[in-house]
């Protein structure tokens, strides 16, 4: 696992023709963790959608906490399908690990100018192999979210905000492979009356959709 990240390091490297940024990289990635570092807790409603083809599943209001420095609850009974560490903020988690972090350009996103960081965790036990973060470097806060894991695929994460003023966002747009889900029970079930039983009959993507009201945040 270390020659494959040393690989992927070496990769990225060569494709963008660039030397390894670490400095400029790690200071945005350390604004970012610092942001989230002034908030001891906070709880928010949200209103959770998602957008599978072949399986009805009705929009749910959960309640979402989160606890300095990462513990990140939610009440997801009947949401098997969710990408949970998409769900969780986890990277902070992989921000506030040992990485290697490059630099590779910048891309704006929504009007805004962001720059695209490429996160290799050193650890050979973490989940996620590669992350990729678009950071607004005025702002301090992600964007957007392209993580690459061991055992549940890919899933692409965007960020939206409503005001400036915070980093927590109002709108997660999380678009993911379900190859790699587990099925629950009602879905099985959906899936036999709708005639579908061959896994290469199945769509590989889904979306879900959470948006965020009634923050209550405790600072530091």
């Amino acid at each position: 696992m270390k020659a494959l990240k040393i690989l992927l390091i070496t990769l990225i490297c060569s494709s963008v023709g660039l030397t390894l940024q670490a400095q400029d990289a790690e200071s945005l990635l350390k604004a970012v963790v610092t942001g989230m570092d002034k908030i001891l807790r906070f709880e928010a409603d949200a209103l959770i959608k998602v957008d599978v083809d072949f399986i009805d599943i009705k929009d749910r209001k959960i309640k979402i906490k989160f606890e300095s420095p990462d513990h990140f609850t939610f009440d997801a009974e009947g949401l098997a399908l969710l990408p949970k560490q998409g769900m969780q903020m986890d990277y902070l988690k992989l921000l506030k690990a040992k990485y290697t972090a490059i630099d590779v350009g910048e891309e704006v996103i929504r009007t805004r100018k962001s720059r695209i960081i490429k996160v290799i965790p050193e650890s050979e036990d973490s989940e996620v192999i590669l992350a990729q973060l678009w950071i607004d470097p005025e702002l301090n806060r992600i964007m957007r979210m392209k993580t690459f894991t061991r055992k549940s695929g890919s899933y692409l994460i965007d960020f939206e905000y409503n005001t400036n003023f915070r980093p927590l966002p109002d709108l997660l747009t999380v678009d993911f492979e379900i190859s790699n889900m587990a099925f629950p029970a009602k879905a099985m079930n959906d899936l036999m009356s709708k005639g579908i039983q061959k896994p290469d009959s199945l769509p590989k993507k889904a979306r879900v959709v959470v948006q965020y009201s009634n923050y209550k945040i405790v600072n530091k």
